[in-house]
């Protein structure tokens, strides 16, 4: 079978940001192209894919590669970062939507390290075929009143029961805006198929004041939440404090 090809953005090393994981030193992969357009995406160039992407191996030293990338060029590429067993963490755009090309890449890297995947959480049958490889599923839950995306639950749905036991999380973006029943009925699908899930509520900074929510708006959100899930947690984007991508 010939080379899948893939498309990446930008591979660099930093800091989890987000979710309970936040602190863990990982090298993120950021693939390019997502199939949604989320109103409150922050990395709105991820979006579509491009001729190249860019390689940050220093701090502020960034060279460029050529995209489409082959399984085996990328693998080269993150041989290169020291120490070899740190964690890659899989980001987008959409990682998904490319799942020909993951299904080639992550046999050749998960022997060596550990596979964090963030998605948003609307490819169950493309999770399934990854799911050997992945050690930690970062899964949002996109609400229609946050993201402005329609009515994703039949297919996180459908996702949930493909990433069961594959080290998952969910994640829902809030803000004063989340509508508190949609908040709830996404609380309650995530409690049928296990009620002991990490549930992160991730306020949505506002860009101008980097603000989040006002704390009684996330006291609401949490209690909501809280009726149908045993792990719940507020948890903000600290990367963006701490000035890192």
């Amino acid at each position: 079978m010939p080379d899948a090809t893939g498309s990446v953005h930008e591979i660099f090393k930093s800091y989890q940001g987000e979710g309970p994981l936040v602190g863990r030193q990982q090298v993120f992969v950021r693939m390019g192209g997502c199939s949604l357009r989320c109103r409150y995406c922050d990395t709105p160039g991820a979006l579509v894919r491009r001729a190249f992407f860019e390689v940050e191996h220093a701090p502020g030293r960034r060279e460029r590669h050529a995209n489409p990338v082959t399984p085996g060029e990328l693998s080269d590429v993150l041989d290169r970062y020291d120490p070899l067993d740190l964690e890659v963490a899989l980001t987008g755009g959409e990682p998904l939507d490319q799942v020909d090309f993951l299904e080639q890449f992550l046999p050749r890297v998960s022997a060596e390290r550990s596979v964090y995947l963030e998605t948003a959480g609307v490819h169950a049958e493309a999770m399934a075929r990854v799911r050997p490889w992945v050690s930690t599923v970062a899964m949002d839950i996109k609400l229609d009143s946050m993201a402005h995306e329609g009515d994703r639950m039949a297919q996180h749905a459908a996702f949930l029961e493909a990433a069961l036991g594959s080290g998952l999380f969910v994640k829902v973006i809030v803000s004063d805006a989340a509508r508190r029943e949609e908040l709830e009925a996404a609380a309650e699908l995530v409690a049928r198929f296990d009620p002991s899930l990490t549930f992160v509520l991730q306020p949505e900074t506002d860009r101008l004041t980097n603000r989040p929510a006002p704390l009684s708006r996330l006291d609401e959100l949490y209690a909501v939440s809280a009726r149908h899930l045993a792990d719940v947690r507020v948890i903000p984007q600290t990367h963006k404090y701490l000035g890192l991508p």
